[in-house]
């Protein structure tokens, strides 16, 4: 297929088999393309660009009918440039032009500030090409959905911003965020995943968190739904990527797992998510005891929610419960628990730790 080397990037857009690799994701197509990319390494950045601008299209237009999208898109391919210079005789750039006025209700301005920056926006997004940076701005009052070029998908809360490079580098994936985002990142160990805010960074293989750092905040958050996350310092987090030992550095997050970094102190605090999920899903029967050893339950409810539950078993030894807790919170079966054993519990290190005098 060598004629796909001559390809411009609205050649690509136009391509059945190009539209079903990058929107439906169909195998065949997608071998096709992965070998013909690895043949043809230089035309990696048009790809890309035009992978895009699909996906783009894509998210601003969800509901509308596949043989609308399509009318759509050809229509922007075809929208001659909006003004005539030289900037914009570059086809990606007409395009961005045109989705402004064709897609976005009320779409504003759009301006260039030097032949490698484009930025548009309207009253909810702002999106910006510059030096092979792709950066957008969440200015609605709803989380947006934003499909990265690597199977990753990012929720971008309101008044949120992320920015990351088109296409990523080949040993590393980053994107920089300021304000509150959810990820759900494609697993790939040969190229980590990072995200960095102003004070700190997260490094994950695949994983689904959250980060939150807003700019005026004295706070910055991250929260573990499923996976693994390292988290670090600014300046740690510059050695951890080039030295092995640095690594140990960062804070390690698991499910149910939160840190939260005080930008005046400089310090991390490491905690319990508000509303632990179960990670592993246990019988409705397994929760309901008679005469068990109290132990018994504090190891099911480590295994459920993937939480460290600390207790000393021998003070614990005469302790048993009979109860039901299938449909209890995980704070609310501890509060039962430690009410009926006369014990309690203090959360540190988003560990749980049981202190009890023992039953008679």
């Amino acid at each position: 297929m060598n004629y796909y080397r001559s390809y411009q990037l609205e050649d690509f857009a136009r391509d059945e088999s190009f539209r079903q690799w990058v929107l439906e994701h169909e195998p065949s197509n997608t071998q096709f393309w992965q070998q013909w990319l690895a043949e043809n390494p230089d035309c990696r950045e048009k790809v890309h660009l035009a992978k895009a601008f699909l996906l783009a299209l894509e998210e601003n237009e969800t509901d509308l009918p596949e043989l609308e999208l399509d009318a759509i898109t050809e229509q922007i391919l075809q929208a001659p440039p909006q003004t005539s210079s030289q900037f914009w005789q570059f086809p990606l750039f007409q395009w961005a032009a045109s989705i402004i006025l064709l897609l976005g209700v009320g779409w504003g301005t759009y301006s260039y500030f030097r032949p490698s920056t484009l930025a548009f926006h309207d009253s909810k997004t702002v999106v910006a090409f510059k030096d092979n940076y792709l950066e957008q701005t969440n200015q609605s009052d709803r989380v947006q959905k934003i499909s990265l070029q690597d199977g990753s998908t990012i929720s971008l809360y309101p008044k949120s911003r992320i920015r990351y490079p088109q296409p990523f580098r080949a040993q590393l994936r980053e994107v920089y965020l300021e304000g509150k985002a959810f990820f759900d990142v494609a697993k790939n160990p040969q190229q980590p995943f990072w995200v960095y805010t102003d004070y700190i960074s997260t490094q994950v293989l695949g994983t689904s968190f959250m980060v939150q750092a807003f700019s005026e905040a004295d706070e910055a958050k991250v929260v573990v739904k499923t996976g693994r996350v390292s988290v670090y310092t600014l300046k740690d987090s510059e050695k951890a990527t080039t030295n092995q030992q640095a690594v140990k550095a960062g804070v390690v997050l698991t499910p149910n797992q939160q840190v939260a970094f005080s930008i005046p102190q400089e310090r991390f605090l490491k905690s319990i998510v508000e509303a632990p999920a179960a990670v592993v899903q246990t019988p409705v029967s397994s929760y309901s005891f008679e005469e068990t050893p109290v132990s018994q339950v504090f190891d099911l409810i480590e295994k459920t929610y993937g939480i460290s539950v600390i207790y000393d078993a021998k003070v614990l030894e005469n302790c048993f419960l009979t109860a039901t807790l299938s449909e209890e919170s995980l704070f609310d079966k501890l509060d039962l628990i430690c009410k009926i054993t006369h014990s309690t519990y203090e959360i540190v290190d988003a560990q749980i730790i049981i202190h009890s005098r023992g039953c008679k």
